[in-house]
């Protein structure tokens, strides 16, 4: 099978000659445009006539108006010179306080079971609660997560209609998404030490990984391309456990 990973790529130079002239890459969107120069020795001259050539634009990426409430639309962009800068995903809601009321870990983890995808990033996030949900509370949580869209920062609260019912503000009080998070964020610790998951994911970018790529024990997994592309020093390690004797342990070793 042909290696296509991001490493193999940077050895191909003419492939490479051609992305980085006529490719554009964006979170939502990914276009090639020739440059439309009748010379260029990259790609071939544009077979449209050039009255139309010079109509064609890059898509513009999203920008808000004036009072930040919305985003413009395509016809007010169209033909602009944008940038990503005010991607939704990458604009960090600073939600300093974490409004779940208790620690995320690996037994609040356990207690509910289920994780929930951002729409944007398509990280897999980790839901919590303090106790063990009952059946019904688990089949209510099923049917509220297959009918909306996530985004990493976002609580259950934000997402729910105003309509929402006195069971669901019940189940609401219970089950928690840690809303302090970020596209930008790493995978959940509780993910990997609640060991319920079986798919062994990055802990930088959140793809799962291929078993032999990842490197279990000293760090948390890395796949090819975040493994190649972090310093050793920067990856998160794990925690060591600690062993702590009992008294019986201990009176044993003193006899």
């Amino acid at each position: 099978m042909e290696d296509n990973s991001k490493r193999s790529i940077q050895n191909k130079i003419k492939f490479l000659e051609f992305y980085n002239h006529c490719y554009r890459s964006r979170h939502y969107f990914f276009e090639i445009k020739k440059c439309g120069s009748l010379d260029c020795h990259i790609c071939k001259p544009v077979r449209c006539d050039s009255e139309t050539w010079l109509k064609v634009h890059n898509f513009p990426d999203p920008i808000p108006s004036l009072d930040g409430k919305k985003y413009k639309s395509f016809e007010e962009l169209y033909g602009q010179e944008t940038s990503e800068e005010y991607r939704p995903s990458l604009k960090d809601k600073k939600n300093s306080n974490n409004e779940m009321g208790f620690k995320p870990s690996a037994q609040c983890c356990k207690n509910v079971g289920t994780l929930i995808q951002c729409g944007e990033c398509d990280k897999w996030r980790v839901i919590y609660s303090k106790s063990k949900l009952a059946l019904q509370e688990s089949e209510e949580l099923a049917r509220f997560l297959d009918e909306i869209q996530y985004t990493c920062g976002d609580s259950f609260y934000d997402i729910a209609s105003n309509d929402t019912n006195d069971s669901m503000k019940k189940l609401f009080s219970i089950v928690k998404v840690n809303n302090t998070l970020t596209c930008n964020s790493p995978i959940e610790i509780p993910y990997y030490s609640s060991r319920l998951f079986k798919e062994v994911l990055c802990f930088n970018c959140g793809v799962e990984c291929e078993e032999h790529n990842t490197n279990h024990g000293e760090y948390f997994p890395y796949c090819e391309d975040c493994d190649s592309m972090s310093d050793e020093n920067k990856k998160r390690k794990r925690k060591e456990k600690k062993f702590v004797k009992s008294s019986k342990q201990k009176n044993v070793e003193t006899n």
